[in-house]
């Protein structure tokens, strides 16, 4: 009975942490602590358009706190500003710059590194959009 009990215990206290099994997607059914925990959105002062050269996972933050919580498709796309932020780091090189924007799938919104922007004047450590301005950095974030 007792070893019952602390089996019975230790798969209750699992679920309150939010504990989730490894690849489990933030939008996945059911709700997602940890996603809430590093949710953060930014003020929306107008949009840029962007264009993206891969399918590009979106984070709950700028800082790869959290899984996944969706994406945004290859090709042109808007977003509304960028935040600096944990460096992410691929084949083409690195980026520090974060994008927030609406996604395609997944959740409404989220952070898209900006590793993923192609055309004129993107590359390491560069964000700019389709016409070579540099995309305005949030000016609010919460």
């Amino acid at each position: 009975m007792r070893r019952t009990q602390i089996i019975g215990g230790a798969l209750v206290g699992a679920a309150v942490l939010g504990a989730f099994p490894a690849g489990t997607a933030a939008w996945a059914d059911g709700p997602d602590t940890r996603r809430q925990a590093c949710w953060t959105e930014a003020k929306i002062d107008g949009k840029q358009w962007v264009r993206t050269f891969d399918k590009a996972f979106a984070n709950p933050n700028y800082l790869k706190c959290g899984s996944p919580v969706g994406y945004l498709y290859q090709g042109e796309n808007y977003v509304y500003c960028k935040k600096w932020g944990q460096e992410y780091d691929g084949e083409h090189g690195t980026n520090h710059w974060w994008l927030y924007t609406d996604l395609d799938q997944g959740a409404k919104r989220g952070w898209v590194s900006a590793y993923f922007l192609t055309g004129p004047g993107n590359g390491d450590d560069k964000a700019v959009d389709v016409n070579g301005k540099t995309i305005r950095t949030c000016s609010k974030v919460y």
